[in-house]
């Protein structure tokens, strides 16, 4: 596995949640389950650095993050994919 923000997968690629850029990490983030462990699906993107939607396993929801959002958190990409 190779580590990356979520802002960098392409739609269609998975990965597992790590950790996060910084030590501030929004409230929001946690109460939305996105936490260290969670698996997560890129579903859609906007282009131009605009939202990326993705998909967490554990819910049937699909959550839009802001692209700053998306590149404060870091993943391990499934490879392979």
């Amino acid at each position: 596995m190779e580590k990356q923000t979520i802002f960098s997968l392409k739609i269609g690629e998975s990965g597992r949640i790590s950790g996060f850029v910084s030590e501030e990490i929004p409230t929001k983030l946690y109460e939305l389950g996105i936490i260290p462990g969670s698996f997560i699906t890129v579903k859609h993107r906007l282009p131009l650095g605009g939202p990326v939607c993705i998909h967490l396993m554990d819910s049937s929801n699909l959550i839009a993050l802001r692209g700053s959002e998306a590149k404060s958190i870091i993943i391990e990409k499934f490879l392979g994919e």
